[in-house]
Formats: structure tokens, sequence, C-alpha cells
């Protein structure tokens, strides 16, 4: 008697275990996802690829729906805000944004208050250094002092007597300051001459005006855009005589180093920065106790001879 009530008692025990399990799926299944929404410059342009496969990767591992605006270019603040606005209308629960060029950026993403958003790519542009937003990129000042290290151990002369040009993205952006920065201090001491600077300006033809610009011994171009329409118009690496260096984050600008059109290439690790945005987005909205935090992800130096090695087609994987 007393066996068959301990088994009716487990029996009991086990069915009101299983029941809990089903109440407890079905409110979870009818819990909505966080929706979060990621604002890009010219957000179908292939130089995003990678970014967008770590996004992508990262909401289904969280479980989040993940709305990837589609945009034109966006060029100022006033750009950013109406496409936050609009998401703000769809009541999202959070932003993952490329910074809009321009020192008012920092004080139109203030207005966003107790809104979660994290910063990707470049922190907001300011003359007073760091905006203190959240901000997951990579380290844009080892970009262009890379490029310059590259430059300077290749070089016959240690650069003596040579001359550069520098070509940024949009001139108001972190990642344009950073970067050029950066390129300044690794070459500085060398004897060297930068001949030229030109930041990138909506959608000028790049080609048209290095060639007025004038001809240097070193073209370095951290700009992904300006970097693959000045690699398809070089031949053998050169430019108008200028040897390429370059930032790329699009397969294109891979294929033409592959082809010979760029002699160095610098790959943000853009999969990782797409990545960990989520994940950092998704610990700030299941807690308000939890305090998001800022990231630098790697980068990698690539020549032609490299692009089959092991490790570079790992990292390159992630932009297919």
């Amino acid at each position: 008697m007393k066996k068959s009530k301990i088994t009716f008692l487990i029996a009991e025990l086990f069915l009101v275990v299983i029941a809990g399990f089903f109440i407890h799926q079905i409110f979870r299944e009818n819990i909505p996802q966080k929706r979060v929404a990621v604002i890009l410059s010219n957000s179908g342009d292939k130089r995003w690829d990678g970014l967008i496969n770590g996004l992508k990767q990262s909401a289904n591992v969280n479980d989040i729906h993940l709305i990837i605006c589609n945009t034109d270019d966006i060029e100022s603040a006033q750009d950013e805000k109406e496409l936050i606005d609009e998401q703000l209308e769809n009541d999202v629960d959070a932003f993952i944004i490329c910074p809009a060029p321009g020192e008012d950026t920092s004080d139109m993403l203030r207005q966003l208050g107790d809104v979660p958003f994290v910063l990707i790519t470049q922190d907001a542009y300011s003359e007073d250094g760091a905006s203190g937003f959240v901000t997951i990129k990579p380290d844009n000042y080892k970009i262009g002092y890379t490029l310059g290290e590259q430059i300077r151990a290749n070089d016959a002369d240690g650069l003596r007597g040579k001359s550069i040009g520098i070509i940024t993205g949009y001139s108001q952006t972190e990642g344009s300051v950073s970067g050029k920065a950066g390129l300044m201090d690794a070459v500085e001491g060398t004897g060297c001459e930068v001949s030229w600077v030109y930041s990138r300006c909506g959608n000028q033809n790049i080609c048209d005006i290095v060639d007025i610009l004038g001809k240097v011994d070193y073209m370095v171009v951290m700009d992904t855009y300006a970097i693959d329409e000045i690699g398809e118009n070089a031949d053998n690496g050169m430019y108008n005589g200028a040897q390429i260096y370059g930032m790329g984050t699009s397969v294109k600008s891979v294929a033409l180093l592959d082809a010979g059109k760029i002699k160095c290439l610098v790959i943000p690790d853009g999969y990782g920065v797409g990545y960990a945005s989520v994940t950092e987005v998704v610990k700030g909205l299941n807690s308000r106790l939890y305090t998001m935090k800022s990231r630098e992800e790697g980068i990698k130096i690539i020549y032609s001879d490299d692009l089959f090695s092991d490790d570079v087609e790992r990292f390159l994987y992630s932009y297919e």
C-alpha cells in the first residue's frame, strides 16, 4: 500500500513538472521578440556584407528581430535623425547605428534618452575626443598607423624623399580623423612629404580628383568606395606611378588585391563588429542594471601572397 502511494505521488509530481514545462513554453512563445533597428549609410552596399552577416547570426542566436533599414547615403545628422524617428514610430526597442558625419550627430543621439543604442564602425565625431557613447568598432587609429608602418617597411629608403597622398572617407568622422592621425604618426620623422589629403564628398569621381591633385610615390586610401574605384583603374598595383595601400571592407577590394591592382590591404573585422554589437544591445535590453561596454575588434594586414593562408581564409569566410 505504502509503495503504491509513493508511486502515485511520483507520477503526480512528474505530471506537474511536465505541465509546468509546457505552460512556460506557451508563455515564452507569446513574448514578442525585441526589435532592434540597424542604420547604415547605403545599407545595400557590398562593403557591409561581413558586418551584416555578423549582425544576422548574432540576432538569430540571441532571438531578436533585426530591422536593417533601407537607406541611401547618410551625409548629415538630420538624415540620420529622420531614419531614427521613423523607427521610433514603429516601436523599436533599441538601435545599432553607424554615426553620420558632423559634430551635430552627438547632440542628435543624446536626444534618444533612455532608448538603448550602440554605435558601430566608428565613434561619433567630436573635436574633443571620444563621445562617451557605447561604440563597437575597429581601432581606426591603428588602421592608419599600420598602413604607414607597411609602407615604411617596404620602402628601400625608409620613405626619405618620398611623397604620399591620402584619401579618407567623409571629413568630419571619427574613422577618417583617427585613421589620418595614425598614418601621420607612423611616417613622422621619415623625411617623406604628405603632398595632399582628400576627404570623400558625395559621389565625386575619385580618379578625376586624384588626377588633379598630382603625382605621389604612395597613395594611402582609407575609404572602401575610393579603394575600389582607384584599384579598378590601377595597373600592377600602381595608379599614376603611386603604389596603392588601403583599407577595404568589400569582396571587391580583396579581388583587386588578388589581381595585383592593390599592393596592400588592411581589413577590419566587420563580422566581429556586427556580431558583438547585437550581443551588447541584447544584454542592455535584458537588464537595465547592465552597463553596456565599448570594445574594439581586430584588423588583418593582407598582401596578395597571403590570400590562401588558412588564417586569412578563415577571416574572409565571414564576407561570403
